[in-house]
């Protein structure tokens, strides 16, 4: 019967290297979540309101843009064509004006979010050390 050789469970001299790289991305992702959990509800709740608006507004583009070609598709004249780009040319530009709009209201709420926790931090910070 062949003998088998006794397993290691150090690892070889080329995978100490990689080990420790995955042991420091680890711990910097574990330090990344335990600081993600000291957020305040209100912050995420800005940053989720952005991200979701935005979504929703690359999803209105993507269906006027469709939209948009199906028209251009039934045209059967160059006034037709013409007409067709310039309707929504004027879309276009209403809806990137509405969306500027409501894209800076989320930023002004974030804006504050982001100020309530700073106040609350510094004075937190200022209520428990002495002053210099």
């Amino acid at each position: 019967m062949p003998a088998t050789k006794p397993v290691s469970t150090s690892p070889a001299p080329d995978q100490i290297g990689a080990t420790a790289l995955v042991d420091e991305g680890m711990r910097i992702v574990k330090a990344q979540l335990a600081s993600a959990r000291v957020l305040p509800q209100s912050i995420w709740e800005t940053q989720f309101a952005m991200v979701s608006e935005i979504l929703a507004f690359m999803g209105r583009r993507m269906q006027a843009q469709a939209e948009f070609c199906a028209r251009l598709g039934d045209c059967r004249e160059i006034a037709q064509a013409v007409d067709a780009q310039q309707d929504f040319a004027k879309g276009v530009s209403g809806a990137y004006t509405d969306e500027a709009e409501r894209l800076s209201t989320l930023a002004r709420r974030n804006m504050d979010a982001w100020t309530g926790v700073g106040a609350q931090y510094v004075s937190g910070w200022t209520g428990t050390k002495a002053a210099a």
